[in-house]
């Protein structure tokens, strides 16, 4: 009898995943009240529960695994990790993926477009969208029908501002602020994918349709975690960017800059990111990459949480075995440090993008080359730690010793390297806000502290657009919006180009030609809100 209800069982449940499959999440529901019309009944089956079947997981489909080289792509596909961290993060999605499926063409009818951030903006544009990617941007609004005759779905923007997705180049999509150092031995792989998916899902609706995952170092399971949010988002399974993830930071032996625990705790974190001498660090990329890394990061400095950091902490053979290595295989290299010297040995070595280069020197910025990139956050340290010594703990890292409290106060009291880099006529800047150490769903703070230290609106939001794609070697896939590249859309409602601020209200998200935030749907504003009572009150102090 239990082989007969279990066989009616898989078959009740067959029949909605198919029905899930073929028509979507909504079309599943609209099966259902259509039965109960007729006096079909759909609630879950006794023999459903005495069954114990998994009721709620119909099969995923696979992830598309591309080809090409990574330069002129999206990150390519990779191995797909297995276990409870890929089941946690897809299961809980997948309705929101369902929903938000991409119809064959869509128009977006724009009031104002700023098509290509550092161009003047466009009045009265209709951009037609075939599938992920944008066909043609046409002046006036285009009536709902296609080339070739059939109806076409229509986005009415015609009050809003819209431009290209933002672009965040340092995010860690794991990790929130005030989280205990100690979470590699506290936190599982799924867990650490289900706070991901959440994160990444924030980002999305704060505007950001693709995110560099820097990834973190002593953590088990960290790198199958954030693998795969990435493939769950790229292939529609999880409502979040698109995400290029670093999976864990090389790091010379001592430098790695993850909490100590006693030998037998040490023993079970994967250390092969760990490398000492040159052939040993090419090694490591190539661990990293078989891993499935879609970028590069090693640290080139010392940790400013530690007592003493150290300025740089690989030798120039090291740094360059890393670069070259990195390249061959078809790489962008991030060097994550904060110390002059460290920052100038990188870019001597080649790194792609030098990040977080907080204690820059005089000599920093005639270093960086054509190609080049620097990318750093201040508006996570303003949040971190108050403006004075009588408020030095008055942040969200003021759980942290007064010595290096100190330290941070000192980076945002001091010229931040991003503007400081702009008045000395520096333009290969790109946007990297360190999400992770702050509340998530602020992601656009740095734009607005850019501007208020010095920086032109458009130049700010050049950064987070045109410049980071650049920087990834993406730019003909994204960054701007242009015939054949992919339809990442955002709106908000007044010009970002008067009010920087306007970026905290993003009212409209389409990542690949998928809506994921329409006009009038809830959240931005409170988040905007939230932001600015944060902001106003670390200004006050």
């Amino acid at each position: 009898e239990r082989g007969i209800l279990r066989d009616e069982g898989e078959q009740h449940q067959r029949h909605e995943c198919e029905t899930i499959s073929r028509t979507g999440a909504r079309g599943l529901d609209e099966v259902r009240r259509a039965d109960r019309g007729r006096g079909v009944e759909h609630a879950r089956p006794e023999y459903l529960q005495s069954a114990r079947l998994p009721f709620t997981h119909c099969p995923l489909p696979p992830v598309p695994r591309d080809g090409g080289s990574h330069g002129s792509r999206a990150p390519g596909a990779h191995p797909q990790p297995s276990g409870a961290a890929r089941v946690g993060a897809l299961a809980v999605v997948l309705l929101a993926a369902l929903t938000a499926s991409a119809a064959e063409t869509t128009i977006i009818h724009a009031g104002r477009l700023l098509a290509i951030p550092g161009e003047a903006p466009l009045d009265r544009r209709s951009i037609v969208i075939e599938g992920d990617r944008i066909a043609r941007v046409v002046d006036g609004y285009i009536a709902d029908t296609t080339s070739r005759g059939d109806s076409a779905r229509v986005v009415d923007l015609r009050d809003a501002f819209v431009m290209p997705g933002l672009i965040d180049g340092h995010v860690h999509l794991a990790s929130a602020p005030g989280e205990s150092f100690n979470r590699a031995v506290l936190v599982t792989e799924a867990e650490m994918a289900l706070t991901a998916a959440r994160h990444a899902r924030l980002a999305l609706q704060a505007g950001f349709t693709t995110v560099v995952d820097l990834g973190t170092s002593g953590v088990a399971g960290h790198e199958n975690a954030i693998f795969a949010v990435r493939d769950a988002a790229r292939s529609g399974e999880l409502a979040g960017p698109r995400v290029i993830a670093a999976g864990t930071p090389i790091s010379a032996t001592s430098q790695s800059r993850a909490a100590t625990y006693r030998s037998e705790i040490d023993a079970t974190i994967d250390d092969r990111a760990v490398c000492d001498g040159a052939e040993d660090c090419r090694r490591a990329v190539r661990h990293q990459v078989r891993r499935g890394s879609d970028i590069i990061v090693f640290f080139n400095t010392g940790s400013l949480l530690a007592p003493d950091p150290v300025e740089q902490t690989m030798t120039p053979e090291e740094m360059r075995a890393i670069v070259e290595t990195a390249h061959a295989l078809g790489r962008k290299v991030i060097a994550d440090g904060h110390h002059a010297r460290g920052v100038a040995a990188a870019l001597r070595a080649g790194a792609d993008i030098v990040d977080s280069v907080h204690l820059y020197d005089d000599d920093t910025f005639a270093l960086i080359g054509p190609d080049q990139f620097l990318q750093s956050h201040i508006y996570g340290v303003v949040q971190a730690v108050g403006a004075t010594r009588e408020t030095l703990h008055d942040g969200l890292w003021g759980f942290l010793p007064a010595d290096i409290l100190r330290r941070f106060q000192a980076i945002r009291l001091r010229p931040f390297a991003m503007t400081a880099a702009y008045r000395h006529g520096i333009r290969n800047l790109a946007y990297a806000s360190d999400a992770g150490v702050y509340t998530w769903g602020e992601n656009a703070g740095d734009l607005v502290e850019f501007v208020s230290r010095g920086m032109s609106t458009v130049d700010a939001i050049r950064t987070a657009t045109i410049n980071a794609a650049r920087s990834l070697g993406l730019d003909s896939e994204f960054g701007s919006i242009a015939p054949g590249l992919k339809a990442d859309i955002i709106a908000v409602e007044r010009s970002p180009l008067d009010d920087i601020s306007a970026m905290l209200d993003v009212s409209f998200v389409m990542r690949d030609g998928r809506i994921y935030r329409a006009i009038g749907a809830s959240g931005a504003s409170g988040a905007a809100a939230a932001f600015r009572e944060r902001r106003l009150g670390a200004r006050g102090t």
